[in-house]
């Protein structure tokens, strides 16, 4: 699944090409993708300019003018990218198009996790989902974050994965966070000392500053909205690495579950 800094280069891309574009059309191929009714979207986007992209936790959201709001959660493998022609796809599920570019905008999606929505300024119009998302992690301070994950008694990989706590983490950057970080995915925070939560915080940080500056890791299905891949994928320490030897001290890298994620992790240097 696309997390943070996927979805991040997502939206900088994007933002790049399509800032004062104007929507011509938009068209809902299956229905089941479009959380608002395909008539609203037929009738709210043609004519609406893009004037402002950006991500709120694993969301993209592209502000429109008269204060509409239209968001896309990617799911497990949705994609947005560029075609310069609808060729026949059976992930195909949906074209936007514009008055100022021939370029077509599609979201692709295999499994049909992904969502798309509209949204009108009003918070009562905003799905739980995003109503409640925690803090983002470059945003939420050091204390704040040391004295949230205090609190907390559950297993630290899991609460890391709670989106009301902490918005934007998933498997992939919690377990290489908590690997630079030398924690166990299975300890519970409000057994830590407050400097190991605080080596956890930055870890999360420059995890996620490394893996948005190469681009997001490319596994399965993320692709950029031009069709490259990222890079950091080539970079991971434990996650996907079930077997082979930690980079930092060679032991085996460990795969366990817990409140039915995956989490790997290294034995030796993670306590």
């Amino acid at each position: 699944m696309p997390e943070l800094p996927e979805v991040e280069n997502i939206v900088r891309e994007l933002k790049q090409k399509t800032m004062g574009l104007t929507f011509r059309r938009i068209s809902i191929l299956h229905e089941e993708i479009s959380k608002t009714p395909r008539q609203t979207m037929g009738k709210k986007i043609p004519q609406r300019k893009i004037i402002s992209l950006s991500r709120r936790g694993k969301y993209i959201r592209f502000g429109l003018n008269e204060e509409n709001t239209l968001w896309f959660h990617l799911g497990m493998t949705g994609q947005l990218v560029w075609r310069d022609e609808t060729v026949k796809d059976p992930h195909l599920h949906v074209v936007m198009e514009f008055l100022e570019i021939p370029q077509k905008l599609v979201f692709r999606d295999i499994r049909k996790f992904g969502e798309m929505f509209l949204t009108n300024g009003n918070l009562e119009s905003l799905p739980e989902g995003v109503r409640r998302l925690g803090p983002e992690p470059f945003e939420i301070s050091e204390k704040t974050f040391i004295e949230t994950f205090r609190q907390r008694s559950g297993r630290i990989k899991s609460l890391l994965l709670n989106q009301r706590i902490l918005a934007g983490l998933g498997n992939i950057y919690a377990d290489e966070s908590l690997h630079r970080a030398g924690i166990d995915p299975r300890r519970r925070p409000n057994r830590l000392k407050s400097g190991r939560l605080k080596q956890l915080y930055q870890s999360i940080r420059e995890t996620l500053e490394e893996a948005i500056k190469l681009g997001g890791s490319s596994i399965d299905d993320y692709i950029h909205s031009d069709g490259s891949r990222g890079f950091f994928q080539n970079f991971h320490r434990v996650y996907g690495r079930f077997g082979l030897e930690c980079v930092v001290c060679k032991t085996a890298i460990r795969k366990i579950k817990l409140a039915g994620r995956s989490a790997s992790f290294c034995p030796q240097c993670q306590t």
